[in-house]
């Protein structure tokens, strides 16, 4: 038989001291006592011997066992189903226990997301970490005096005044209009210019610093900056360290700035359970088990609102504060990361949710999630509610049997990584595996859709133009369709490729700025077929290497 430390200790000295001493207080004591640890050894639930800092990963329970309803989680996936909502993953953590880790084919568990501007919120901890380590004196520095070699003397005395914490709580005072409010105006100007620290730091004063919420991608950039010089490492090696290692997260993507600096309003990209960890962490004041790893006054001040704010109530750190008592890291397309204290919960959601959609997942977390968490402790198991919610997991997560169709299965099936058209002229391509159906949006297109990394790529069969030679196509006929929808057209690359069927086929590059302000790279592949001409377009904002196998790989049948 297996004893535990303390019970072994009474049995020997039962065994060596003389029957009689049985009947000594101390003895009766330790024999009680050994009794009450042997069964607390044995039979004490297996919920609290468990690691609630899943630096590995996370333990998994019923909803039920952690005083959450599965009815109405799975009343949640249905609506999410049945409203073809453009989400990607839903994770729900309570008492430290994932409850509920759904994923929405095409996406799947262990890919990493775009989380957007929930990087604010990470960059924003990195600052709190950088001011408790002495790499920063604390949030009332001016920002001339972390950013010395941008000159900030030469510019005007209010600018002069702007503190570190003007820049956290979006209250720079500068004249920033990078946000979806503008379209996305000043950030295509700060791409486009020669090093985007200067290009924020020379922007007008709008008001006084600590005035007013001005959503600004722009100063989120200049915090990555302040802590790559003050910690003398790439922000990116700072995170890892500090923040990241500690946490178990090991596969983090990071985009860079021209200049090396990592994009600190956005371009992150992490595995949901790994957004999940950040939020428990702050749940948990910053501490990951026995390591405080984010101050606890830091978590506590970024978290708290401290400015009134557009879009949701108030704004904080880099996060947004609900006057319900919960926080939340909030990126663009529906990324989030809610943490509900009150709860002891933290629920993150990825997708491509546009427009109103976009705010969707907040609803979902006030009508189902928060109202489902309604005991303190474990509730009676509710198999048939639990059955139901673990079916809808499965089913969401399947690829549909028949693939992705648009107008016909003779007209093309996109499966398995390969679209395929059996009408003539017949095609086929290959695409990226995650690639999300889009739906088609003019004459001639026969599908499109959306890699994980926001590429879009489509094919057209139309009727040859008149008098217009292959070699014509591209740069006569298509590009001059992008006036359209943009301006500044240019062809960059047209040049005559073998198809890896044999057949004969351009390949045209041309870059445009789509609504005159974002720029885009349109990779054409055009070949001519049964009277018809048959084209695949992929249209990269950056990274273009990834969406050349795509165009590349046409075949004509």
């Amino acid at each position: 038989m297996r004893y535990p430390p303390t019970t072994l200790t009474c049995i020997l000295v039962l065994k060596g001291e003389a029957m009689t001493l049985l009947q000594t207080k101390k003895s009766i004591i330790c024999l009680i006592l050994a009794i009450f640890l042997t069964l607390l050894f044995f039979y004490l639930p297996a919920s609290a011997a468990v690691n609630l800092f899943p630096t590995k990963d996370w333990q998994t329970t019923t909803p039920e066992a952690q005083g959450m309803r599965s009815e109405m989680l799975a009343a949640m996936m249905e609506h999410i189903q049945s409203q073809s909502l453009h989400i990607d993953s839903v994770l729900i953590v309570r008492n430290g226990y994932m409850v509920l880790d759904a994923y929405f084919w095409p996406f799947a568990k262990g890919e990493k997301h775009i989380i957007h501007s929930c990087t604010k919120s990470v960059v924003s901890a990195l600052i709190g970490i950088a001011i408790e380590k002495g790499y920063i004196e604390n949030v009332n520095q001016p920002i001339k005096d972390l950013l010395p070699e941008y000159l900030l003397d030469n510019l005007d005395a209010p600018k002069k005044t702007i503190t570190l914490e003007n820049l956290l709580m979006m209250a720079s005072g500068l004249r920033c209009q990078d946000s979806y409010l503008y379209g996305w105006k000043g950030l295509i100007e700060m791409r486009y210019s020669p090093d985007w620290a200067q290009y924020v730091l020379g922007l007008p004063m709008d008001v006084p610093p600590g005035e007013k919420f001005e959503y600004c991608n722009g100063v989120s950039y200049l915090l990555s900056v302040i802590i790559q010089n003050a910690t003398n490492m790439r922000t990116l090696d700072f995170a890892r360290k500090s923040l990241f290692e500690p946490l178990g997260i090991r596969d983090i993507g990071w985009e860079t700035s021209p200049q090396g600096v990592d994009i600190g309003w956005g371009q992150m990209r992490l595995k949901p359970h790994d957004m999940a960890k950040f939020g428990w962490l702050f749940l948990n004041n910053g501490r990951w088990g026995d390591k405080q790893i984010v101050p606890a006054k830091w978590v506590a001040v970024s978290t708290r609102g401290h400015i009134e704010a557009r879009l949701f109530d108030r704004y904080g750190y880099q996060w947004w504060v609900d006057t319900a008592g919960y926080y939340m890291a909030v990126g663009f397309k529906g990324q989030r990361i809610f943490v509900v204290p009150e709860k002891n919960l933290v629920a993150v959601f990825t997708g491509d949710l546009t427009g109103k959609e976009s705010l969707i997942s907040k609803k979902l977390l006030d009508a189902y999630i928060i109202p489902a968490a309604s005991s303190a402790g474990a509730l009676s198991a509710n198999q048939d509610s639990q059955g139901r919610l673990s079916a809808l997991v499965t089913d969401v997560a399947r690829e549909p049997s028949a693939g992705f169709i648009w107008i016909s299965k003779s007209e093309g099936v996109a499966k398995d990584g390969i679209f395929a058209r059996t009408a003539l002229p017949a095609f086929t391509f290959e695409y990226p595996f995650g690639s999300k159906m889009s739906g088609i949006d003019h004459l001639g297109q026969v599908m499109r859709m959306k890699t994980l990394l926001d590429i879009e790529f489509s094919a057209n069969v139309e009727k040859i133009p008149e008098g217009i030679a292959l070699k014509d196509f591209g740069p006569k006929v298509y590009a001059p369709v992008l006036a359209n929808v943009g301006s500044n057209i240019k062809v960059t690359s047209h040049k005559a490729i073998t198809l890896k069927c044999g057949s004969q086929a351009y390949r045209t590059d041309i870059t445009w700025l789509w609504n005159n302000t974002f720029p885009i790279t349109t990779l054409l592949v055009s070949a001519y077929k049964d009277d018809k001409v048959v084209f695949v377009c992929a249209h990269p904002s950056r990274n273009v290497y990834t969406a050349e196998p795509i165009v590349q790989s046409l075949r004509l049948k």
